[in-house]
């Protein structure tokens, strides 16, 4: 059983929206805290760094390598600004970086880049949870759960989402800065969110709105919301040729209707209800010692999540209230994603919305008097084994996933012409089994513009791939005039039995 209690002064000032004229004094970091955050960010890097060394790229990944030496850094940029316009400018930085370092390193180094922004993200989450008055250790709780996203792989470890985490991190910088009254650099900052991440772009006066001190609130919000204006207007008026950003107003409306289904399985696989079971199965019986393990520790330092004072009861109204700012502020969040047609509901576009959610969890625990506090700390503790399981699931797919994609190619390369014709038969959606939902488990030959540049990237030979299987309701594609006819199961067991 578990009683709300009201938060410190202003951290239940900025959930429900109300003005007050007390500044909290940021409560006392302890080498415990700073210990917990080391260790999770720490376990975190260990647990992706397979894919650091493998260091392959994935999906647009290869175009951002191939393209620009091909064609010329210049071409790629005005091709890329000629499709997408002022939309999201973020993506140079993703085509510089990845460019950059398939020239001249190792690929790892690239996919070090997303991983270290999101580790600054868990810096940033819990500096403003700290600065809103929340009590410790709960903001260091925030950013573990940060970290402990299921399926968070994908925009740690994709330098093509690269956007995703620097956008979250300049918008956790705007907040904070807004709260230390630096209002220009926060508003450089919230412009460098929106110009990173669109799913920041309608949230974010409101998140600033809810957490700015009082005496800053107006300042701060209004300052976001010309921006937002300025933001929108211009996307608006340079969109570019692409057909995702041509799509009307009466068929984006259609859409938030037309797949009821999205809206559960949205959430479903960001939240790890499908991947987490998975990885149990994958692992069986050691994913049980895994979890039980992490449920022990948690149970151990369960005591540790009461320490904090506690503050008197808030009452039903103001809870209320609070629970449909933070409604709101979801919605904002995801109606990009509702309005998108075709929807894209990969995990990577649902870290936002875990972000929030494991601020508000942060924020909320430490208002509640939990009577129990050793079952809360099992709890937790099950989820972030089970979320560690996931994640490494994950890395395991990726990393398997990565050796096909470069066997298949080289194995494509020996047996067609430069310049040749393949079709592919029998094409799946993973090359491993089992796997979890999203871009990051998936193999490059699902898309013939991918296995194209993968070819290319790994042989430096140029081919027109035709592919087929369930995902285009048929078992293969048109074989007139291919220089090879393979199916997939012959790439994935080359020399061996096909099943």
């Amino acid at each position: 059983m578990a009683e709300p209690q009201d938060m410190g002064p202003e951290a239940a000032v900025a959930a429900a929206g109300q003005a007050s004229p007390v500044e909290p004094r940021p409560p006392r970091t302890t080498r415990r805290d700073l210990v917990v955050l080391l260790l999770a960010a720490g376990s975190f890097t260990l647990l992706c760094l397979p894919v650091i060394l493998r260091g392959a790229p994935l999906a647009d990944d290869f175009h951002n390598c191939v393209e620009p030496t091909r064609a010329g850094l210049d071409t790629f940029f005005a091709a890329s600004t000629q499709r997408l316009g002022a939309v999201r400018p973020a993506r140079f930085v993703e085509i510089l970086v990845t460019t950059g370092v398939c020239q001249h390193l190792p690929f790892g180094f690239a996919i070090a880049v997303p991983l270290a922004l999101t580790l600054l993200v868990a810096v940033l989450l819990r500096a403003l949870l700290q600065d809103m008055g929340v009590p410790a250790p709960w903001p260091t709780v925030g950013a573990v759960l940060w970290l402990a996203q299921p399926l968070g792989t994908e925009a740690a470890l994709w330098p093509a989402a690269l956007h995703v985490p620097l956008g979250l991190a300049l918008a956790l910088a705007a907040l904070l800065l807004h709260r230390r009254g630096r209002h220009g650099w926060a508003t450089v900052a919230a412009l460098g969110a929106c110009l990173s991440a669109e799913q920041v772009i309608l949230a974010l006066p409101l998140a600033v709105w809810l957490t700015a001190p009082a005496g800053r609130r107006r300042r701060a919000t209004v300052l976001t919301l010309v921006m937002v204006v300025g933001v929108l207007a211009t996307y608006a008026v340079w969109s570019g040729g692409d057909p995702r950003l041509q799509v009307g107003v009466v068929e984006r409306l259609r859409g938030v209707v037309a797949d009821p289904g999205f809206y559960v399985l949205f959430p479903a696989v960001g939240l790890g209800v499908h991947s987490i079971p998975l990885a149990m199965r994958w692992v069986f019986p050691l994913s049980v010692a895994v979890v039980a393990a992490a449920a022990l520790v948690g149970w151990r330092v369960g005591p540790a999540l009461q320490e904090h004072d506690q503050a008197p009861p808030a009452g039903r109204p103001d809870l209320l209230r609070r629970t449909l700012l933070v409604l709101a502020l979801l919605a904002l969040i995801n109606l990009p994603l509702v309005l998108q047609v075709p929807r894209q509901g990969s995990p990577r576009t649902f870290t936002p919305t875990w972000l929030v959610l494991v601020a508000v969890a942060a924020a909320a625990g430490s208002w509640v008097c939990w009577r129990r506090p050793r079952f809360l700390g099992a709890a937790l503790g099950l989820f972030v084994g089970g979320a560690v399981l996931s994640l490494a699931l994950s890395v395991s797919v990726r990393v398997q996933t990565a050796d096909f994609n470069e066997a298949a190619v080289r194995l494509l390369a020996e047996r067609i012409p430069d310049g040749g014709v393949v079709a592919v038969c029998d094409v799946p959606r993973t090359a491993v089994t089992p796997a979890p939902r999203g871009a990051f488990a998936v193999h490059e030959l699902i898309y013939d513009w991918a296995a194209r540049d993968a070819l290319y990237y790994y042989t430096g030979r140029n081919a027109q791939f035709r592919l087929a299987g369930p995902l285009w309701g048929t078992r293969c594609p048109d074989t007139a005039g291919a220089d090879l006819v393979v199916r997939f199961e012959e790439l994935r067991h080359p020399g061996g039995p096909v099943p």
